[in-house]
């Protein structure tokens, strides 16, 4: 029985050829058979319905969306109606609120307590006159209510925006009745209210003052005594004037926590500057026109990303495919 090497060169030697007559059978039974189009030509009819269908659902969905996200517009201002809403926190930035609102939500200083009370409000006024006549009331004001101007700045130009800053010193329990009386000279247009406890700090500089006056009142006895050596006598004297000093700037800082928590600070800003209405129509379309401008910001990205991988297995795809064509080829032509 021949080994297996030798029958393969048996094989390889005796291969058999085949006739003509198969040949010229193959070559009519593969003109005959119609040529198989490529892969995105026989896709390229279905996308060219699909894409037109999946842009109109996208549009619509876009659509949708972001006239569902569109309500009506919650803060609205205008010169007819003069008031503009708002909200209140005790440490937020300046936000719109009408009057009413403004002074019935405001945190009011606890009774008893030091506390640093600042505030700020900024109004409009509808022009230089009634500006000037704001700025004179707001200062009386604070002054019939026991406290004081500390700074005022006002510009009035004959053509222009008028403004007026002005910084009072308002006691803390008249703070709110003084945020009523000020959001009436005006419209409106910001108001922050920030509180803070000042009350353990002087509580602290109080019991600091009274460790001084002992330590004082110690040294002072050690003075007293016969049997003290001049050195020593001398670094006792140092270490009283130490000690009186540090009474001294203890003292100071608590006058001045008292002083601080007892009148608050408001800062109003006035001006003539205009308020410009909301637009009514349009925002749903604005809102539309920015939601399609972010989906196509989207669309971009992922063609960035993903393209240059579609494009890899695009040639990768082509070469395959031509290498298949090749190989059949060779075949036919071997047979």
């Amino acid at each position: 029985m021949p080994t297996s090497e030798a029958l393969q060169h048996e094989i390889r030697t005796t291969r058999p050829a085949a006739p003509d007559a198969l040949r010229e059978r193959v070559r009519a039974l593969a003109a005959e058979q119609p040529v198989r189009e490529p892969l995105f030509a026989r896709l390229l009819p279905r996308r060219a319905v699909l894409v037109p269908i999946a842009l109109v659902v996208a549009l619509f969905a876009v659509g949708v969306v972001g006239l569902s996200r569109t309500g009506p517009s919650s803060v609205t201002s205008s010169r007819e109606s003069g008031g503009v809403t708002a909200e209140q926190s005790a440490d937020s930035a300046l936000k719109a609120a009408p009057p009413t609102a403004a002074t019935g939500t405001a945190p009011a200083p606890t009774p008893g307590r030091l506390q640093n009370v600042d505030v700020e409000m900024r109004l409009r006024v509808a022009g230089v006159e009634e500006l000037s006549s704001a700025t004179k009331r707001a200062m009386r004001l604070a002054q019939s209510l026991g406290g004081y101007v500390e700074s005022v700045q006002y510009d009035a130009p004959a053509a222009g925006i008028g403004g007026a800053q002005l910084t009072l010193r308002i006691p803390n329990d008249k703070v709110q009745g003084a945020i009523t009386q000020l959001s009436a000279l005006g419209t409106i247009l910001g108001q922050r209210i920030g509180i803070a406890d000042l009350q353990a700090s002087a509580d602290d500089l109080g019991d600091r003052i009274v460790e001084a006056r002992q330590t004082i009142a110690r040294l002072q006895t050690q003075l007293r005594s016969t049997t003290l050596l001049a050195e020593e006598r001398a670094v006792i004297r140092a270490r009283l004037e130490q000690a009186r000093g540090t009474l001294a700037d203890l003292q100071a800082s608590l006058k001045a926590t008292r002083a601080e928590g007892q009148l608050a600070t408001v800062q109003l800003s006035l001006t003539t500057e205009p308020i410009e209405a909301a637009p009514a129509n349009g925002s749903r379309l604005d809102r539309l026109g920015d939601v399609l401008i972010w989906e196509g910001v989207a669309l971009l990205y992922v063609l960035a990303i993903a393209g240059p991988f579609a494009l890899l297995g695009v040639i990768a795809w082509l070469v395959l495919r031509a290498r298949r064509r090749r190989d059949e080829a060779r075949l036919l032509e071997a047979s």
